[in-house]
């Protein structure tokens, strides 16, 4: 019992704890807005609780004193809040795929608020977001962020993560972010494009028709009959998306440890 109060263990567990809430309070599935506070408190207390034993660092030089620990729970709770986007970029390409989908579609005009994200989205972007979340969850892609976490602690030291590195990687996952983004939605804004084209000529020949009735019903019909085909073989792309994220955090990881 003496050992469970010692101020190195409770500082330990503090540590551990921070990092876990960090990663909890933004990575895909648990940061999400229908999951409650006070669940992710309790889980993040209940993971370093089972880890605080397992975890092999030593804490920081001077971890007892009040500045040496403060600047280590900020270091610990970036590294968490590092960790929990580092998943969530294939997220927000998806999400950024959906909103180009609905807006080429003509669906700007459907902007509703969405309570999960505490946005506006489009019909579109809240179907592919929330049809990318049913298959992560589906194919364990939580349970690989939780081992991406755990595995952290192995090679990180509690408030040792060198964070200045990760800062080229974050640039890099942004640019990948609009490309996969846009890789998803090319076939919609090629063949909108294409749509706009023919009635351009349309409008030529037949001055008097009225384009906008007509190219707005065209434009749903032409995206609805693309999105059947797409749904068909978005989901078979989904496994390799989260193959990615999961590099992407392994790649996180071993950044924290270079010096």
């Amino acid at each position: 019992m003496a050992s469970f109060l010692a101020p190195a263990f409770l500082i330990g567990l503090f540590l551990i704890f921070v990092r876990i809430g960090g990663m909890m309070t933004v990575a895909p599935f648990f940061g999400h807005q229908s999951v409650p506070v006070r669940v992710r408190i309790l889980c993040s207390a209940a993971l370093a609780w089972g880890l605080v034993g397992l975890v092999p660092s030593a804490l920081p030089p001077h971890a007892t004193e009040p500045a040496a620990l403060l600047v280590a729970v900020v270091i610990e709770v970036l590294t968490g809040v590092a960790i929990g986007y580092a998943a969530q970029f294939i997220f927000w390409s998806v999400q950024f795929a959906g909103e180009v989908i609905g807006f080429q579609m003509g669906l700007s005009m459907a902007q509703i608020y969405n309570p999960a994200e505490g946005l506006y989205a489009n019909p579109i972007g809240r179907l592919l977001s929330f049809s990318f979340l049913m298959v992560f969850i589906l194919i364990d892609g939580h349970h690989h962020i939780l081992r991406a976490l755990v595995g952290s602690f192995d090679v990180v030291p509690l408030a040792g993560a060198r964070l200045a590195a990760t800062g080229p990687l974050l640039l890099d996952w942004t640019g990948a972010l609009f490309i996969t983004a846009l890789r998803l939605a090319a076939p919609f804004m090629v063949t909108i494009f294409l749509v706009d084209v023919a009635l351009g000529v349309f409008a030529r020949v037949v001055p008097q028709a009225d384009l906008f009735s007509m190219g707005l019903p065209l434009k749903l019909l032409v995206g609805f009959g693309i999105m059947y085909f797409f749904l068909q073989n978005f989901f078979p792309v989904i496994p390799d998306l989260v193959t990615q994220m999961i590099n992407d955090l392994l790649q996180l990881i071993e950044a924290f440890t270079v010096v």
